[in-house]
């Protein structure tokens, strides 16, 4: 018994050997590439004041100066340069303050009236005009008019969420066509908040609040007369992440903001990646806009403390320019 048992153990190790011996070695496998990280900077805070509230809708004029919405104690807009700093420009929309702005090469402003709810446009001799009104299908269930933005063209879009963090039915986006006629474009979205067009008026982004801190950037490509060619589709996706304004820079990607987590995120439209950050210190970042001429670098951010008391104005160089 004891010459048998010696001879399977010596069989086993033979066979052992043996296997090992005809086996592959294990290729190495390359340590795990750690994610490229993504450049951020902290934007700088240029001016803030507790009269403007939830501060909003960033525009810059064919001099260079800015404007922004002011929605706190002071209603309307506000005028800011470098050299005179902030100026109660027009008190306008004076129910809550304008949402959103948008500067033509004319320096006519385009503002949301939110509480009136109504599309206005303040031409440079303080002349007002109502170019929407009545355009609601349910003014019930309605939030009223947000963001806008504006072709060469002057085609008008702006959006009405309905509500803010995927809560609620669908909101609405609306275009006023180069005739004055008010139409949906699309009342298919949950949450539609900060809109912007491309530079070339091609194609229409749109910010999609889909939960509680989840959102998407979704677009559609435009016919020559700014209707929708085709179906929307959705360009990325965001975590944490409650989508506001946005702006557009000089290689087709988005700035787009995230209100509650004070991040701007450049976004290229073509793979969804974000390829640089802009963080705020206050968190309820609200809106981008892009300096003009020499000023185009300067990425100017609107926000405010999530109290919506005092409101704030950040300013970033950015590498790549702004559009308009």
């Amino acid at each position: 018994m004891l010459g048998l048992r010696l001879s399977s153990r010596s069989a086993l190790t033979a066979a052992v050997v043996l296997l090992a011996a005809c086996s592959s070695p294990e290729p190495e496998r390359p340590a795990a590439e750690a994610a490229p990280s993504v450049p951020t900077q902290a934007a700088e805070l240029i001016a803030t004041d507790g009269s403007w509230g939830n501060t909003e809708g960033p525009a810059v004029d064919s001099t260079g100066a800015l404007y922004f919405t002011s929605r706190g104690t002071f209603k309307g807009i506000v005028r800011w340069t470098p050299a005179g700093g902030p100026t109660q420009y027009a008190p306008v929309a004076t129910g809550a303050g304008p949402g959103g702005l948008w500067i033509d090469g004319a320096d006519n402003i385009y503002l949301t009236a939110t509480n009136e709810r109504e599309v206005q446009k303040l031409a440079p001799d303080g002349t007002l005009t109502t170019l929407a009104q009545g355009f609601e299908a349910d003014p019930a269930t309605a939030t009223g008019p947000n963001d806008i933005t504006v072709s060469q063209a002057g085609v008008v879009y702006f959006t009405d969420p309905n509500g803010y963090r995927g809560e609620s039915a669908p909101g609405t986006v609306y275009r006023i066509d180069a005739a004055g006629s008010v139409s949906v474009f699309d009342d298919s979205v949950v949450g539609p908040n900060g809109i912007v067009l491309s530079a070339d008026d091609r194609t229409l982004y749109v910010a999609h609040n889909v939960s509680e801190s989840g959102s998407e950037l979704i677009r559609w490509p435009l016919a020559e007369d700014g209707s929708a060619a085709g179906p929307k589709e959705v360009v990325a996706k965001l975590e944490p992440c409650v989508a506001d304004g946005m702006a557009v820079d000089a290689n087709g990607h988005v700035w787009l903001t995230c209100y509650s987590y004070g991040t701007a995120h450049r976004i290229d439209p073509a793979t969804g990646e974000v390829l640089e950050r802009v963080t705020t210190e206050q968190k309820a970042l609200t809106n981008a806009a892009f300096g003009r001429n020499d000023d185009a670098h300067s990425l100017y951010l609107s926000s405010s403390d999530m109290d919506r008391v005092t409101g704030y104005v950040y300013r970033a160089t950015v590498e790549s320019p702004g559009v308009h």
